[in-house]
């Protein structure tokens, strides 16, 4: 493929992903979701014992329960939330720090972006962070 054929291609591609995302976004009313099905699943390795990660989630209105699961085999990680801004340990809206890893219920959330800290209490390793959503 000559150059300028290429190019041409890659240009096209992108206009059409573009014109897709636009039809998706505007065509609804409202901003494509993070997700598309109904859970979300987060994944990371905290690699120093004291620190953090962070991922963030869209939560729409219709959203009347988050079920948060943090699986961290062997270590003690605590999950912190926070609506449109960064959580901190001191700073949050959600938290769960259970011995271990993490499985609660957060009934009747706001709607907007919710940011997530996992923060390793004590122990390294690799997390699993499973969101479920139920839908009113």
């Amino acid at each position: 493929m000559k150059r300028s054929n290429a190019l041409y291609a890659i240009v096209m591609i992108g206009l059409i992903v573009t014109a897709l995302a636009a039809a998706v976004t505007f065509g609804t009313g409202r901003p494509a979701p993070v997700v598309i099905d109904e859970n979300a699943t987060f994944t990371g390795n905290i690699e120093i014992e004291g620190t953090f990660r962070f991922h963030s989630i869209r939560i729409y209105e219709n959203v009347t329960r988050i079920h948060f699961i943090l699986n961290c085999p062997g270590n003690d990680f605590d999950l912190y939330g926070r609506w449109g801004e960064l959580p901190s340990s001191d700073v949050y809206d959600i938290i769960g720090y259970a011995s271990g890893g993490e499985d609660f219920n957060y009934d009747y959330p706001e709607p907007g972006i919710l940011h997530l800290m996992i923060h390793s209490y004590s122990g390294i390793g690799h997390y699993d962070l499973i969101i479920e959503f139920e839908y009113g």
